[in-house]
């Protein structure tokens, strides 16, 4: 195989050229085959030199210190390195194998070469020294990097290796997101600087969002800096054997966040209860008390779907045995089944990296070097989840003590991994390379992706064991690739105050643009008092409640909803007597949580289908209104809710220890500053009073609402009142329509759990609303599954666009009819 430097400028075209015709005319559309051919047209009465379909997906050229490599992995993925040595094949432990079946055109002209893809165009300059990334018609430019990038030589634990940096151009005005989960508040990575090193309440993802549609997944899991100013960008990795990135572009930004997950996995679907509301606290600590907790719930008629055990119910065993100290947890078999039987519940519990010397687990994992000399504060040793058999072991005991005995779902703590509390990502990484080498080399180059390795074992084992109960992961660190293996993250153990609140708020953004659609935080905080908390008395302080009631308005709308944390009691009935404000504010959003749980559940899909994002920063509907560049307290919950969190305190003052909520007069609500995205119009969710998009509107935060506007065009199905989220069908089925513009909904539905919709037993039922003749059309339904509904109640309930009298209330028109599957078309006025 020839290179495009060894071809001669003035050949004739031979018989390669007309085979390189017809493998395009087979791979392009006819529009795209009458824009190659003119290509090449041009291109041969230049004398430019050509390549054909000897390498069809990949290229590489020879520059000053090295190789640069451009592989397309789609029409719209590119893959580039720049190592030392020719012909380098990258071994990610993140990016699956990409499909090798997308061709590249390659055309060299001097020192200036273009690779050309069906879906965009990468140059490369040795004259100045640039690869860019343009659009097919060559307008659009996605993305300019600086090459070559930067390898010098170091010795990091012993290793041999480099530090690489690739800088890159960028425009002023340019916003960029994701990079993980970081507490400081920040929204729009420009003009500013991130440390990438996994902590407590710190999460390293070095995938880049930006607002001209494009991402970069830096494909290194060392320690990795981000730095940018006004017009320049750059990654920073420690260890590496090459600079190694990819470059995925769209039309917007989902589908950008779409090519990450095309190159490091789908989001697999999480059962239905995994989207209700979860009870967790450190800790409960006895059979006993667990079932006095749901039997609690039942009887005050509060939904709930999972009760989460916190540690040391192993007690004599040591840490994380994955045994049940009998003394306090007798007959666990017997436990989680009245769970799952008697109160509808699902049960979660907490395991660890950390293994304490003395029971069998560890014991088979020390014969055969598995866990590391390292002690963990609780005198556990953490086990090398980097090898394959250790994380075989780490299932067996796992299943047989936890799994065997109906457990449901698993709480991965202190995955980063930690050895000790630490306040500084420099101190965290010192901890984390002290453990040496792990099976796959030294944790210097692999120091970010434990997380990974030990969500995978437990994912990959449950797969096997079965394939009638879906994998729920939470975990308190992330990598590359992770949501693959259904984990779920939270942002660690973050203090009660509404500062850190609000830094939650920008945190989940970031933490979903990262590609990685399922966050969740603490609600209320994990400590009340000490590391950053403000309120020792707890719930015994209304200031601390009304911290608590605004945390909780803002969990109903993030991907999964879970309370937890130490040092005071968070079941809702701690909040007051039934028809109190606290209490009944809390129970409200609860049911509330439940009646949109259709929509919910359909967005679930649609992040496993199509790479959709549940929690949405602004820029990713809004791109175009560059005043939402660097909003970082609101958010979309899927394509109808906009939602602000309240952030500040409004009624009590800490240590309100008097317990009577009665809530201070007020000549008005207290309200919010409220930025609607131009391009929309927005209903108040409470009144039904419609605004224009692309102004600030001064909203109502009364305590008992979360400011909360509805997109024009918006379906948003909602269930019967529920007390766990499968308890019944969803009939009737409520589709509330808010008119201005046509709207579209597809509303999916499966068995609620186990794998079976890998086998397409599902059913998807479009919805569409046309807004100039008041009508919606319930579709054909698509598809099939046991136990479906074949006959179902709708009722539709319209909007109106009216200034109300009263708040809280929004006039409606109602109409109800039968739907049996097939296409449905109904005039609501």
């Amino acid at each position: 195989m020839r290179s495009i430097d060894s071809m001669d400028p003035g050949a004739s075209p031979g018989p390669r050229f007309f085979n390189m015709l017809r493998g395009i005319y087979r791979e392009a559309s006819m529009l795209n085959i009458f824009r190659i051919l003119f290509t090449l047209i041009i291109c041969f009465s230049c004398g430019i030199k050509l390549q054909a379909g000897d390498s069809p997906s990949s290229f590489e050229i020879k520059m000053k210190g090295g190789h640069l490599r451009i592989e397309a992995c789609s029409e719209n993925i590119l893959h580039v390195t720049f190592s030392k040595k020719k012909g380098f094949v990258t071994h990610s432990i993140d990016v699956l194998s990409p499909a090798q079946s997308t061709k590249l055109l390659k055309v060299k002209s001097g020192d200036h070469y273009t690779l050309r893809t069906s879906g965009l165009i990468c140059e490369v300059s040795k004259k100045t020294n640039k690869l860019s990334v343009k659009d097919t018609a060559g307008r659009i430019v996605f993305l300019e990097a600086a090459i070559p990038g930067e390898l010098r030589e170091t010795v990091i634990q012993g290793e041999k290796t480099y530090s690489i940096c690739q800088k890159f151009i960028i425009d002023p005005g340019e916003g960029f997101y994701g990079l993980g989960q970081h507490q400081d508040g920040v929204m729009n990575w420009h003009n500013r600087s991130q440390s990438l090193i996994q902590k407590n309440m710190e999460v390293a993802l070095p995938f880049l969002l930006s607002t001209k549609n494009y991402g970069i997944l830096w494909d290194n899991p060392s320690h990795t800096e981000f730095k940018s100013n006004e017009t320049a960008m750059s990654f920073w990795s420690e260890v590496a054997d090459a600079i190694d990135f990819y470059i995925t572009t769209g039309k917007n930004a989902d589908e950008v966040i779409a090519g990450y997950r095309r190159l490091t996995g789908q989001v697999p679907m999480l059962p239905r209860w995994a989207y209700g509301y979860w009870q967790s606290k450190e800790r409960y600590k006895t059979r006993k008390e667990i079932l006095n907790i749901a039997s609690e719930y039942r009887a005050n008629n509060i939904p709930i779907d999972v009760i989460v055990q916190d540690w040391q119910y192993w007690g004599k065993y040591g840490w994380s045995s994955m045994l049940w100290d009998e003394s306090t947890y007798p007959d666990p078999k017997s436990m989680t089944d009245s769970l799952h039987k008697v109160y509808n519940i699902h049960y979660m519990v907490s395991v660890w990296p950390h293994v304490q010397p003395g029971c069998p687990l560890a014991a088979e994992l020390d014969s055969s070097g598995f866990l590391f000399k390292d002690t963990y504060w609780n005198k556990g040793r953490i086990y090398d989840a980097y090898s394959e058999k250790a994380r075989d072991i780490y299932w067996k005991h796992l299943d047989k003590g936890l799994f065997s005995v109906g457990v449901d779902g698993w709480w991965l703590d202190a995955t980063e991994p930690e050895l000790n509390w630490v306040d500084s990502l420099p101190a965290s990484k010192k901890a984390i390379v002290s453990l040496g080498k792990n099976a796959l080399g030294t944790f210097s180059r692999y120091l970010n992706s434990y997380p990974f390795f030990t969500c995978t074992g437990i994912y990959d084992h449950q797969r096997k064991t079965t394939s009638a109960k879906r994998v729920v992961i939470l975990t308190r660190s992330a990598w590359l690739g992770q949501q693959r293996t259904g984990a779920i993250t939270w942002s660690g153990d973050i203090p009660s105050n509404f500062k850190t609140l609000k830094d939650q708020v920008a945190a989940g953004i970031n933490f979903s643009l990262s590609g990685n659609p399922y966050w969740n935080t603490d609600i209320g905080g994990f400590f009340p008092s000490g590391h950053g908390g403000e309120y020792p008395l707890g719930i015994k302080d209304l200031a601390w409640r009304e911290l608590y009631i605004r945390w909780f308005q803002f969990g109903v709308f993030c991907p999964l909803f879970r309370s937890h944390g130490t040092g005071t009691p968070r079941e809702l009935w701690r909040f007051g007597e039934k028809g109190s404000i606290m209490y009944e504010t809390l129970a409200q959003w609860d049911r509330l949580r439940y009646r949109i749980m259709p929509y919910i559940y359909s967005l679930a899909w649609k992040m496993h289908n199509e790479g959709y994002t549940l929690m949405r920063g602004l820029i990713m509907d809004f791109p175009a209104d560059k005043k939402v560049y660097n909003i970082g307290d609101q958010f979309m919950f899927g394509p109808s809710f906009l939602v602000k969190p309240v952030t500040a305190q409004q009624y009590f003052s800490i240590r309100s220890d008097t317990l009577n909520e009665q809530l201070p007069v007020r000549q008005s609500f207290d309200s919010v500053d409220f930025y609607l995205p131009a391009g929309s119009q927005w209903y108040d969710f409470f009144t039904g009073q419609r605004f224009e998009g692309g102004q600030t509107v001064r909203t109502p935060s009364p305590l008992m609402v979360i400011p909360t506007y509805i997109r024009a065009g918006s379906i948003i199905p909602y269930a019967p009142p529920m007390q766990y989220a499968t308890e019944k069908p969803c009939d009737p089925l409520e589709l509330r329509i808010y008119p201005g513009t046509d709207g579209d909904f597809s509303l999916f539905e499966d068995e609620n759990d186990g794998y079976n919709y890998e086998k397409d037993e599902y059913s998807v039922i479009p919805i569409h609303w046309n807004d100039n003749i008041n009508t919606i059309t319930i579709g054909k339904r698509q598809g099939s599954f046991q136990g479906m509904l074949k006959t179902r109640s709708i009722k539709v309930v319209l909007i109106s666009p009216v200034i109300p009298s009263d708040y809280l209330t929004a006039p409606v028109t109602e109409k109800s009819f039968k739907y049996y599957g097939s296409e449905l078309s109904v005039k609501i006025r």
